[in-house]
């Protein structure tokens, strides 16, 4: 974590941290969609059923979700040539997007269990972002183009609808929600002209996260333990997946065997993350492979333990969730 400056009436105190080894994790391979030329998770929820999109030989993407034994079911936005299901939640509604040609942005959506889709609307038009982030009771959050890719806003959404724009209250060009918990708890990241920053916005306060000095941060995944999960990108432009204990301050960076490039996503009540890489997806289980579901190999992770006095923020203007 890096004390970050954001405005004059912000103090940040000092930080170290140091490495170590940690206990045995595991990582569960993922089962590829069958005929796909690729496949990528996005989320697992806590009855172990996951969510993301796979390409077909012409490099087209579409949706997928189901168990992680690779029972799936396979769908598509209709009228679009894309889809991404980036997020599940336990009663089986899924939560995503159709990405255009620039793969950030597209109509955003609420997929019922029963199949019927929502095209998500702010003021009867559809938005045009990334939706990642579904709570019990269809409580959604995302992020949508305001001017450009570069000028995004984020807001929370219940049953398929915008509610109300999540306002950060620091200087912003972008803000990208990725996550909200049941309790209303929201993360992801930020630009700020500086860099990239993941956040946690509770209870009207945001708190800045940096999970090292190279201004990439972004966290992709909350669970209601307090547990985070992310990224970042080395000088060669590699991803890097962790989580982020909130309690401890202790990063553990995941590490995928034979890849160069980690993401992890979406992360349940248990710690276990959805994890995508160059050498296939996996669920990272936080526990030894005994204890996590079969076919998972044991991994030695390294860890980073932060001590930081947190930067903190009052947003001036937040818009309570409407119900």
């Amino acid at each position: 974590m890096r004390c970050h400056s954001l405005i004059s009436s912000l103090l940040c105190g000092a930080c170290f941290a140091f490495a170590a080894a940690a206990d045995a994790g595991t990582l569960i391979p993922v089962p590829p969609v069958a005929g796909a030329a690729s496949t990528s998770i996005f989320d697992v929820n806590d009855n172990l059923e996951i969510s993301g999109m796979y390409k077909d030989g012409d490099g087209v993407e579409h949706g997928f979700f189901g168990t992680l034994g690779g029972d799936y079911t396979l769908f598509d936005y209709p009228g679009e040539t894309g889809t991404e299901a980036r997020s599940i939640n336990n009663a089986g509604y899924v939560l995503g997007f159709a990405p255009d040609d620039t793969f950030a942005a597209g109509p955003e959506f609420l997929r019922k269990p029963d199949g019927t889709i929502i095209t998500i609307l702010k003021d009867g038009v559809p938005l045009s972002g990334i939706a990642q982030g579904l709570a019990p009771h269809q409580v959604s959050t995302g992020d949508y183009v305001v001017t450009d890719l570069s000028h995004k806003a984020g807001y929370r959404g219940k049953n398929g609808k915008y509610k109300a724009d999540v306002v950060l209250g620091v200087p912003t060009t972008r803000v990208a929600p990725r996550d909200i918990t049941p309790h209303g708890a929201i993360a992801g990241f930020f630009n700020d002209g500086t860099g990239t920053h993941g956040f946690i916005l509770k209870h009207g306060v945001t708190q800045v996260i940096d999970a090292d000095a190279s201004g990439t941060t972004a966290l992709e995944g909350l669970s209601d333990r307090g547990i985070l999960s992310g990224q970042v990108q080395d000088g060669s432009g590699n991803s890097h997946a962790f989580t982020l204990d909130t309690d401890t301050s202790t990063i553990t960076w995941i590490d995928v065997p034979g890849s160069t490039n980690q993401q992890a996503w979406g992360i349940n009540r248990q710690g276990f993350v959805a994890v995508s890489s160059d050498n296939g997806s996996y669920i990272y289980c936080p526990l030894k492979p005994s204890r996590c579901p079969s076919g998972g190999t044991a991994v030695h992770a390294r860890t980073t333990r932060l001590t930081a006095q947190h930067t903190e923020a009052r947003p001036q203007h937040a818009t309570p969730l409407a119900r």
